[in-house]
C-alpha cells in the first residue's frame, strides 16, 4: 500500500502514514527501511500487519506515480487571512448560520488593514472628505454586520446583541461575546462552526 507520512517523532520513534485507502496507520522507527530518517510528506510504500493494523516494512515509494495527497478532514484548518476574508465576502449579506472565531477575527483584521491603506490613499490624493475610506466603509458595512451576527450565533446568542455598540460601555461585552469559544452543541442557527 502507498501513502504519505503525516508525522514522525524521532524522540518516540513513532510515525503516522495517511494511506491511499483513506485510513491512517502508525509505524515504528524499527519498520523504517531507508538510510535517511523519515520526514513529513514522504511518499512511502508499506505493508499492513494484520493483527495490529500497523504499517510494517516502510520504504520510500518509487516516483512512477503521482504521490497521493491525503484528504484533509477540515479544509478550513488550512485557510489563510485571505481565504477567510474571501469566505466572508462570499457570504456578503448572509445573516444566518454560524462563524468560528478565526473567521470573524481574521476578516475583521483584513478590514482594518485595508481601511488603513484607504486612509493613506486619501492622504496621498489630498481627499478632504476621505472618499476612499468612506467608500471602503460603505462597501464593508453589511459584511461585517453579517459576520458579527454569524459569530454571535456560534456563541449561542442572537445577532441583535450587536446593537450594544450604540451604547458607550456596550462594546466591551460585545467584544467578549465575539471572543467567546464556539458552543459545541447544535443550536437554532446550525451545527458548530468548528
Amino acid at each position: 500500500m502507498k501513502g504519505n507520512i503525516l508525522d514522525f517523532s524521532i524522540q518516540q520513534g513513532v510515525g503516522v502514514i495517511a494511506a491511499e485507502d483513506g485510513n491512517r496507520y502508525e509505524f515504528s522507527g524499527q519498520q523504517w527501511r531507508e538510510q535517511a530518517a523519515p520526514q513529513k510528506g514522504m511518499y512511502v510504500d508499506f505493508a499492513i500487519e494484520p493483527t495490529t493494523g500497523t504499517a510494517v516494512g516502510v520504504y520510500l515509494a518509487l516516483q512512477t506515480q503521482t504521490p497521493f495527497t491525503p484528504k484533509i478532514d477540515n479544509p478550513e484548518e488550512q485557510y489563510t487571512i485571505i481565504d477567510w476574508t474571501k469566505k466572508c465576502f462570499e457570504n456578503y449579506a448572509n445573516f444566518s448560520g454560524r462563524a468560528r472565531r478565526k473567521e470573524f477575527w481574521l476578516f475583521y483584521l483584513a478590514l482594518i488593514i485595508v481601511g488603513i491603506v484607504a486612509q493613506i490613499i486619501d492622504l496621498l490624493i489630498h481627499s478632504n472628505m476621505g472618499i476612499v475610506n468612506l467608500l471602503w466603509n460603505l462597501a464593508t458595512f453589511i459584511p461585517i454586520l453579517a459576520a458579527g451576527t454569524r459569530r454571535l450565533h456560534d456563541t449561542g446568542r442572537s445577532g441583535w446583541w450587536q446593537l450594544l455598540v450604540f451604547t458607550i460601555i456596550g462594546i466591551i461585552p460585545l467584544v467578549v461575546f465575539w471572543a467567546s469559544d464556539t458552543k459545541q452543541e447544535n443550536n437554532k442557527w446550525g451545527q458548530p462552526a468548528k
